[in-house]
């Protein structure tokens, strides 16, 4: 059923991305334009980066720019660039943490080389996406970014010191919001600045659908067989997310995935209420059809 779930997902998904294609692509061809020193893993780490990957955050802010109009700029472009260049950086700094050894159909660089050399590439990866922010000039955006990069690091150091605890739900939202979230937030409300529209809004939306989207995923982490991501891995390392928390022993599981996905569906009808005074037009509604696809029946 896990696989069903996922396969459905990624036909549907696709056919989204072709709405706003023209503008992914451009953000594709700007993510591997840097050199990091070293043939051998300049290689494998364009291969880790041009991988197959949904590619939401662009997406997401793409999607949500089009729908009030507005203008999808090389500055648009770059922020967009910088945004995956972080959250791929974050992939790798997070495969050292979990011993990862494969992401996306190939090995990881802590598997291929070691925890040193990957760390280190995970920290070029942030220096080369801040200098993309830089040609945006504008400090607040720095200054935007900067905070959400701080606070999921803090998301990150939370979950390490709450391992095998079982902790209430605001303290689990806190961490989707800092982990997930707040990137989602960078990558909208900085490209809303840009484009001159309500920045209130625009953190509103973002925030509920990066809480949405990490229930989703630790959801998925309990019901999916997806190779990548073993089932039940995060409750054998002790990271309790909702199901757990629900379940409050491994033995509810069931009832724990079931409220889980009560949750689900409540955050995004919030994210849903956001879009309710935009622009009815064709970006609201792959949205919306996004949204329903976040859901797990």
């Amino acid at each position: 059923m896990g696989r069903m779930l996922i396969m459905n997902f990624k036909e549907k998904y696709e056919d989204i991305k072709k709405l706003v294609a023209d503008e992914l692509y451009k953000v594709e061809n700007n993510l591997t334009d840097f050199y990091c020193g070293n043939d051998e893993l300049q290689k494998a780490l364009v291969e880790i980066i041009k991988a197959p990957s949904k590619r939401i955050r662009p997406l997401v802010a793409i999607l949500y720019l089009k729908m009030y109009g507005a203008e999808i700029t090389p500055a648009q472009l770059e922020i967009q660039s910088a945004v995956e260049l972080i959250h791929n950086a974050t992939l790798i700094h997070d495969d050292v943490i979990d011993k990862s050894s494969k992401r996306r159909g190939h090995k990881t660089l802590n598997e291929e080389f070691d925890n040193s050399l990957a760390v280190v590439t995970g920290d070029f990866l942030l220096t080369t996406a801040i200098k993309k922010l830089l040609s945006v000039k504008s400090f607040d955006i720095l200054e935007l970014f900067n905070l959400s990069i701080k606070k999921m690091a803090i998301g990150e150091i939370h979950q390490y010191y709450d391992k095998f605890k079982l902790t209430d739900f605001d303290k689990y939202l806190d961490r989707c919001k800092h982990k997930t979230a707040e990137l989602f937030m960078a990558s909208i409300v900085s490209s809303a600045m840009v484009a001159d529209l309500d920045t209130n809004s625009a953190k509103d939306f973002a925030k509920r659908f990066g809480i949405s989207f990490q229930i989703r995923d630790d959801l998925l982490n309990v019901i999916s067989t997806d190779d990548d991501k073993p089932k039940n891995n995060d409750i054998e390392e002790g990271i309790y997310t909702a199901p757990m928390i629900f379940a409050k022993d491994v033995k509810n599981i069931a009832y724990g995935i079931e409220k889980t996905k009560e949750l689900l569906d409540n955050y995004i009808n919030r994210v849903k209420k956001c879009l309710d005074k935009a622009p009815e037009n064709k970006y609201k509604h792959a949205l919306l059809e996004l949204l329903d696809l976040l859901k797990i029946c």
